[in-house]
């Protein structure tokens, strides 16, 4: 009993190394602000079995009564898995949008302010591995973007300043590429 007790003293950081890496890749479903039933919330669309398809959120009154102001919506695949969900502010796009994977796995992270790319940009492959990762100022590229291959390896990296063409989205890079 004695050896056993050394062994697993001698050992232990192995295993808290292990559970901190283990932790540490794990990847969690990001914690959204909608679910089906958030008060406010109305089914737009359904599919054939009457599960929904398209869900509508709008701001309530004092009295919790919704209004016309929509603040979210969520779609979801014909599984009832989630497939893209996010906020609006004043009409537009804002807050952090999702969009997933049939399988539930986050397929992409975009953040959005007066509906625009604003902040950080994640695009991942279906194991998980990034594929894209860059970051937008109020809807054009800026600062670093990055490619990744099917391995997770980077492949491509650009420094995206106002005459360079980084993201192939924004309307910076539009412009610069009819020119």
């Amino acid at each position: 009993m004695s050896k056993t007790i050394n062994f697993l003293h001698q050992n232990l950081w192995i295993v808290i190394i292990l559970i901190f890496f283990a932790a540490c890749n794990k990847q969690s479903k990001p914690k959204l602000v909608f679910d089906i039933d958030t008060p406010g919330g109305e089914v737009m669309e359904t599919y054939n079995d009457s599960t929904p398809r398209t869900v509508y959120y709008y701001k309530l009154d004092e009295k919790g009564v919704p209004t016309q102001e929509k603040i979210g919506e969520v779609h979801y695949f014909e599984n009832k898995q989630e497939y893209t969900s996010g906020g609006y502010k004043d009409g537009k796009k804002d807050g952090k949008w999702y969009s997933f994977f049939r399988d539930g796995s986050l397929q992409s992270e975009i953040s959005y302010s007066d509906g625009k790319e604003h902040g950080a940009y994640l695009i991942n492959r279906e194991d998980g591995k990034p594929m894209i990762k860059g970051h937008y100022d109020h809807g054009n590229c800026d600062e670093t973007w990055y490619w990744y291959d099917e391995n997770g390896k980077e492949i491509k990296k650009i420094k995206a300043d106002k005459n360079t063409i980084a993201c192939d989205y924004c309307p910076k890079c539009l412009k610069l590429k009819q020119k």
